[in-house]
């Protein structure tokens, strides 16, 4: 069942915490040891491409919102992929077996974009799965493909998280920020550092294997292991995959949401609320 406008709101913010997270943890795995990684640090705050695996636990009695709406998405697991250009970024969010992603988020020239209209076609997707005949019940999306953070804040009334994003630099991170680590989530032969100040409340600890710093030296893939702890949200990201360096050009979305738009978007979700009220009390 769909969630209400603040629910939905909540839920999309958090996400992007999470997202915020990942990102500030690719920052901080960049920090490696030393001169040994020195040459590669500048490399891969240059570009990057990079995959992970990921799962999400709750972490709190109660489930969040959040939590919900990624269980409802079947997306507690999955896989992200992205690639970086300076402090230009691209993410992409896969629920399992699925190969169009659930969102995808932009960082372009300072500003933040989610693709909001995704979240809704997959939403919707598994709404129809489970009750084909709420189709014809569904509105149309007529709206722009991306929202803003600003546009965020105002569709939530507050400064959610994802405008937090448009302040990262790629190299805001050293190694005097990491103190050593011993997760309890700890991988057999990785090292692990943390941030010793948690960003916006967010708990970041990166582990890597030794091997990854050589291989790192010649070219190859930078492994890594990602734990993000959101307790504000009462969830916990684990992300294991590995980085890659190079050239990539990132761009703005062309399909962004127009700022008076935002009062029709917030209608929507609670239209499509309504409905999916309506045929679960139905079928019940």
């Amino acid at each position: 069942m769909l969630t209400s406008k603040s629910t939905a709101g909540a839920a999309v913010s958090s996400a992007l915490r999470a997202v915020l997270a990942l990102v500030l943890a690719a920052a901080v795995l960049l920090g490696g040891f030393g001169l040994l990684l020195h040459s590669r640090i500048d490399a891969l705050r240059r570009g990057s491409a990079f995959h992970f695996d990921y799962t999400v636990t709750s972490t709190s009695a109660q489930p969040s919102a959040t939590w919900s709406l990624l269980e409802a998405l079947g997306a507690t697991t999955g896989t992200l992929s992205g690639q970086n250009s300076g402090s230009d970024l691209t993410l992409s969010w896969y629920a399992p077996g699925k190969e169009e992603p659930y969102t995808q988020l932009v960082l372009a020239d300072g500003q933040v974009y989610l693709d909001v209209r995704q979240i809704y076609r997959t939403f919707l997707s598994g709404l129809h799965a489970q009750y084909p005949a709420i189709a014809s019940l569904i509105p149309d999306w007529g709206l722009g493909d991306y929202i803003t953070g600003s546009q965020m804040a105002t569709l939530l009334g507050q400064e959610p998280a994802m405008n937090g994003l448009e302040q990262y630099q790629s190299g805001a991170f050293a190694l005097a920020a990491l103190e050593p680590a011993h997760p309890d989530q700890a991988l057999d032969g990785y090292f692990y550092f943390t941030l010793k100040e948690p960003l916006g409340g967010i708990g970041i600890t990166v582990g890597f294997p030794p091997s990854s710093l050589w291989s790192a030296l010649w070219g190859d893939f930078f492994r890594c292991h990602v734990l993000v702890d959101i307790p504000s949200q009462g969830l916990r990201l684990e992300l294991t995959g590995k980085a890659l360096p190079g050239e990539y050009a990132i761009q703005a979305p062309a399909s962004v949401m127009r700022d008076e738009d935002i009062a029709a978007l917030a209608e929507l979700i609670q239209t499509v609320r309504s409905i999916a009220d309506f045929v679960k009390q139905l079928v019940q």
